[in-house]
């Protein structure tokens, strides 16, 4: 099959390229005369073999630059770059390429990301919405469950609902109402994704341990 250039666009100092009447890729217009083409690009000319050839290196490598680079800054899924890539304007195709050196030497590791961010989470977040958050993050339904499984229990649930229930209503206990404070306290952690057993559950023991501390006074 021919590839052929069939449509040239100029735009943001990048000049977009479309290939058999579907887009290909994107040139930075100050790197186009450092590319050594064969021949000359324009509407209707058909890539040679070498020209392909050097076109493709020229994005693969830049690919890779532009994911280093955003690696450099934090971990990401390989969904999340995917993203990014593609609205950089790189084509499936040509991602597919990119990442995977990265996926081979371990740079990008889903499993390994979401185990550690789910541990991260454990002390402070509800399982319900840890689930959403790392969804939110790009992680697979699989990864994040098989994660929560290898690094979360009840047990951490009722620990992270309590310690909430600390920080946010231990000042409380003496300006409030017992039901006003039950009625906050449970709605306040039923809002965080907490089941509503270990809702009643962390209640419990935290009113049951601050009514401890009101009777040093």
């Amino acid at each position: 099959m021919k590839n052929v250039v069939t449509k040239i666009e100029i735009k943001d100092k990048k000049v977009l390229i479309d290939v058999n009447d579907a887009y290909y890729t994107y040139l930075f217009t100050r790197d186009i005369s450092k590319i050594k083409f064969k021949s000359i690009i324009c509407i209707d000319h058909e890539l040679t073999q070498e020209d392909q050839e050097v076109l493709l290196k020229h994005i693969i490598s830049r690919g890779k630059k532009r994911t280093m680079h955003l690696l450099g800054k934090q971990d990401y899924p390989k969904s999340k770059l995917e993203d990014r890539l593609t609205k950089d304007g790189y084509i499936d195709e040509h991602i597919a390429i990119i990442l995977e050196p990265f996926v081979e030497k371990g740079f990008i590791d889903d499993v390994s990301l979401v185990n550690r961010r789910v541990e991260s989470f454990r002390t402070y977040k509800s399982k319900k919405e840890i689930q959403y958050k790392m969804k939110t993050h790009g992680f697979t339904k699989e990864d994040i469950n098989d994660a929560i499984n290898r690094n979360f229990s009840e047990g951490d649930e009722l620990e992270s609902a309590i310690k909430l229930l600390n920080k946010k209503f231990m000042l409380k206990v003496i300006r409030l109402e017992e039901h006003d404070l039950k009625k906050k306290a449970l709605s306040f952690l039923s809002r965080k994704g907490y089941p509503t057993n270990i809702c009643f559950k962390a209640y419990e023991i935290f009113i049951e341990e601050n009514r401890r501390i009101d009777d040093w006074f």
